[in-house]
């Protein structure tokens, strides 16, 4: 019996060589850090018009590994971060050119923004609707619109608010 092996894609390891895990990144360092950041980046984006699927998932890599980076960057001038989320445009460029569906990218851009330890989710709903095609904005304003709904709901039914601020989620 043979085993079956997963193909390591050989992009993952040179998202994984930049990150260079286990190192500090110190602050003096941030900017060369984050220079070959955006150049495995580049070779990504080279791939989203021919192999769409295959951009989807490394940077889907890419994302979870700038999470589990994050600890080990002094990100004072913001330059780390502001790479971070970029990579979400270019994941929906991606999901968009491999014609994923919309409304699965709009409910994973959410959960996203809903567990982002390190705010590289800040904003993002302004950087997305910039990228997004007519079909992935109308998803994502759906979206949008059905968790309004919901925490309206919610807040219309609760008698005493459990929380300090009950219409937080509402709001956001």
């Amino acid at each position: 019996m043979t085993k079956s092996r997963t193909r390591r894609d050989p992009l993952d390891g040179m998202i994984e060589s930049a990150l260079q895990p286990g190192r500090f990144v110190g602050w003096n360092e941030g900017l060369a850090f984050v220079s070959d950041l955006s150049r495995v980046e580049r070779e990504i984006v080279n791939l989203v018009t021919s192999e769409h699927a295959r951009a989807v998932a490394l940077y889907e890599t890419f994302i979870a590994a700038c999470n589990e980076k994050a600890e080990d960057v002094d990100d004072s001038d913001g330059e780390f971060g502001t790479f971070a989320g970029g990579l979400y445009s270019g994941w929906i460029a991606a999901r968009q050119a491999a014609d994923a569906d919309r409304g699965e990218t709009a409910q994973l851009l959410l959960e996203w923004m809903d567990d982002d330890a390190y705010g590289f989710c800040n904003d993002l709903e302004l950087s997305a609707v910039k990228v997004l095609d007519r079909t992935g904005l109308e998803a994502f304003e759906s979206e949008v619109r059905a968790r309004f709904d919901k925490e309206c709901a919610a807040i219309g039914e609760q008698k005493r608010p459990a929380v300090p601020n009950p219409n937080y989620a509402r709001d956001r």
